[in-house]
């Protein structure tokens, strides 16, 4: 199955359904829309420093993360969902293929010199490339 990212098509807006994510990047679920005062949009941001975590932030109604209404990088964006091409690397031996490994370096670590020919990188093709 083919990876998918976020990529960012605008600042926000409250017509978008969805996806968004923060002005660095990060996917964010919106929460809620109707809290009450200043910052009424609440949303889950993946907390890059935790891992699998989320952190909940508030923004105004145009997206904004602070009063300043400068950009800041929790900025709420809309996005998009963009495939992503999977590569990983395989060792060939005179005997076959050895199992799929998602980096060069663990590929390497794996080989067995006995049988081995050489590591062979893969990458996936999208719809639409290579025509």
């Amino acid at each position: 199955m083919t990876q998918k990212k976020l990529e960012i098509i605008g600042p926000y807006t409250p017509e978008h359904e969805g996806p968004f994510c923060t002005r660095d990047g990060r996917p964010v679920r919106i929460l809620c829309r109707d809290m009450k005062g200043d910052f009424p949009i609440a949303g889950a941001v993946y907390h890059a420093g935790a891992l699998g975590k989320e952190a909940v932030c508030s923004y105004d109604p145009e997206g904004w993360a602070t009063k300043a209404k400068v950009d800041h990088p929790y900025d709420l964006m809309n996005a998009r969902e963009v495939p992503v091409a999977r590569e990983f690397w395989v060792n060939e031996y005179s005997w076959g293929f050895g199992p799929l490994m998602a980096s060069y370096e663990g590929a390497r670590q794996k080989r067995d010199l006995g049988q081995y020919i050489r590591t062979i990188h893969v990458r996936e093709v999208l719809p639409g490339e290579g025509e």
